[in-house]
């Protein structure tokens, strides 16, 4: 504060006098003169770069702008400083987003998960389902394959089934975040036999279990939602809740999630002592409808097929299979 600035004319006589404190130091911008403002408008520049820059180290003034200013001349650095930048957003994208929405997903309600999955529902009902004209006697064989399943899968996640026709579709199965696990008439006609079934149902509750569609939905939804959910803003999260069903059916899942369904419902066949042969074919045959067909599919975002079989394929071959047991056990 008593830093004082003079300013003297080319004959000597002094222009100005007055405290630093009363002046604006215009920010360095590469080689630009340099200004020093006055309080009445009038200011004085200067082609001393350096004078101004210890004048600003001395009173502390702009410092935030001397990176830009060192970036501003060397190239070098600023385009050091830009690529840093792009991997800070890539790496923040492609691991921070799905890390937040992981540890987010858990303190989501169950009253917003029911509602969203609802919403999602309705809407593929109004659009691209109708209702379901499987037999009684088949309808009822599929839910008590679902029904043992459950039991089975054990946990507190509410599953349930439901069937719908679908033409514009085709043969599909996609879960909801709240447990309904929806399969269309098609898909049940072009399975082969139970065990087709009960691997795409074990992929879809797979889906359910490991929460896969509300973190679709927060990683595609932004950080924004993540973060008000983590810091417990419910009028935020109520906000965008609306949005949430068009995301939901939009979104997809990525391959990581597919493949960790895949993976489950893989080794259900093989902890069994079975292989994996009958939920391959349903795949392929899936497969080739949807590329046949290539309309809207919830199951549009899964892997090649002959990933997936490949996959399954080098699961068999990596996981032993159960032991026996030994005599006198049971």
């Amino acid at each position: 504060d008593g830093v004082q600035v003079s300013v003297w004319g080319d004959e000597g006589q002094a222009l100005r006098y007055l405290p630093l404190h009363q002046c604006v130091i215009t920010p360095p911008m590469g080689n630009v003169r340099r200004a020093i403002k006055f309080p009445d408008g009038a200011q004085c520049e200067t082609d001393d770069l350096k004078a101004v820059a210890d004048l600003e180290e001395y009173i502390g003034s702009n410092q935030g702008m001397k990176i830009v200013n060192s970036l501003e001349i060397n190239w070098k650095m600023a385009v050091a400083c830009l690529g840093g930048i792009i991997m800070f957003v890539w790496i923040f994208t492609a691991y921070g987003i799905p890390l937040m929405a992981q540890i987010a997903t858990p303190l989501i309600p169950s009253v917003v998960t029911e509602k969203v999955s609802q919403q999602a529902l309705n809407m593929l009902d109004n659009n691209f389902l109708q209702p379901s004209q499987l037999d009684l006697k088949k309808a009822e064989q599929i839910s008590l394959l679902f029904q043992n399943l459950c039991k089975e899968a054990g946990g507190d996640f509410n599953y349930r089934i439901q069937f719908r026709k679908s033409p514009r579709m085709g043969p599909n199965a996609f879960a909801l975040p709240s447990g309904i696990i929806v399969m269309t008439d098609e898909l049940i006609l072009l399975a082969a036999n139970d065990n087709e079934v009960r691997g795409v149902m074990v992929h879809e509750m797979a889906h359910v279990r490991h929460r896969h569609g509300i973190r679709s939905v927060l990683q595609n939804a932004g950080v924004f939602l993540i973060v008000s959910i983590l810091v417990g803003d419910v009028t935020s999260i109520t906000s965008v809740a609306a949005t949430l069903p068009t995301v939901l059916v939009e979104a997809g899942y990525s391959r990581k999630f597919e493949k960790e369904a895949d993976r489950e419902a893989g080794l259900y066949f093989i902890k069994k002592g079975l292989n994996t042969t009958d939920y391959q074919s349903i795949l392929m045959r899936l497969g080739k409808d949807h590329a046949e067909h290539p309309g809207l599919s919830l199951l549009s975002t899964h892997p090649e097929t002959q990933e997936r079989v490949k996959y399954l394929q080098s699961l068999e071959i990596s996981t032993p299979p159960p032991s026996p047991p030994r005599s006198g056990e049971g």
